[in-house]
């Protein structure tokens, strides 16, 4: 059982002084990112007893990372929710900019969940359900009664990483492009990424968003800044479809207020699809990326992509 700040004999009188010396200045407004339908009666009750505004857009932003970062920019605290289930990508894909902002985050996951993603063990986490008043009472009296310097998000890089003999793995799997899944193929992509050291890979669970990886790397940041937006095809051989997935992409770059996108691609002629790219977009055959990755860090093959395109090189 969890112990609370307060003592229940001490309530009547007491409460209302522990809560305010609890209660730090910096922290007055509180953004919540959960999955649909998530009960969050306690957890909201908790805040507003702390005297915490909860913002609350007039249009929920899923998707859209202009209107996120807006209303991150004025928030001092993000609560992630996370589920067990697929449904809980979109709370990912918000925490990568929340941390790429150097928010500070405080996330609640399930109490008996027996994995958690180790790009988010970076972040202060509960393991309570949404009902353990007790719980989130404490975490939020602990954290708020802190220095914010003692809940900072680190922000030190993971270290830049290759695949080695792991890009034979990788590579066989894009071999397989033609039996694989939509899904298969992303989480190809995103494995390869994590154990290339990549900080933050967030997945974009609807594939009608016209992205399906967003990528946040404080390496990244002076050269194509963050999110760099990520469209993963198994197939680019006609040349209207490329025009097409590359438009659809370049149009999710500008109105996500990000800078660059990456257009990955399986099966299709770097050539044909070379004379459509938008000045925003980068462009890679999966095959390339993965034997590039056996010898560079992804960091730099994005750099030097940027940078062939922005002086004039072959892409």
């Amino acid at each position: 059982m969890v112990t609370i700040l307060c003592k229940s004999r001490l309530f009547e009188t007491t409460r209302e002084r522990c809560l305010a010396m609890a209660v730090s200045t910096s922290v007055r407004t509180c953004y919540i990112v959960a999955p649909a339908n998530s009960n969050l009666k306690t957890l909201t009750e908790a805040l507003r007893q702390r005297d915490i505004r909860i913002v609350v857009p007039e249009r929920h932003p899923e998707g859209q990372s202009s209107a996120m970062t807006s209303i991150l920019a004025d928030t001092d605290l993000v609560i992630g929710v996370m589920t067990r289930e697929r449904r809980s990508d979109w709370v990912l894909f918000d925490l990568g900019q929340a941390w790429g902002m150097g928010k500070r985050i405080l996330l609640f996951a399930p109490p008996n969940a027996s994995f958690l993603p180790s790009y988010l063990q970076r972040f202060l986490t509960v393991r309570a359900n949404l009902s353990n008043r007790e719980a989130i009472a404490f975490a939020l009296d602990q954290l708020l009664a802190a220095p914010a310097s003692s809940f900072a998000q680190e922000r030190v890089p993971t270290a830049a990483r290759i695949l080695g003999p792991a890009a034979d793995r990788y590579l066989q799997g894009s071999y397989q492009l033609g039996t694989s899944s939509p899904l298969e193929l992303e989480r190809l992509v995103e494995n390869a990424l994590r154990e290339g050291g990549v900080d933050v890979v967030s997945t974009a669970p609807g594939r009608e968003q016209g992205v399906d990886l967003a990528i946040w790397s404080d390496a990244l940041q002076a050269s194509v800044g963050n999110p760099l937006l990520v469209e993963i095809r198994s197939r680019l051989r006609e040349p209207s479809l490329a025009s097409e997935a590359v438009r659809q992409l370049s149009q999710q770059v500008a109105a996500s207020g990000s800078y660059w996108g990456l257009l990955l691609y399986g099966d299709g002629e770097q050539t044909t699809l070379r004379g459509s790219l938008p000045p925003n977009v980068l462009l890679l055959s999966l095959k390339t990326l993965f034997e590039r990755m056996r010898h560079e860090p992804f960091d730099d093959i994005i750099r030097d992509l940027r940078n062939r395109r922005v002086h004039g090189g072959s892409i």
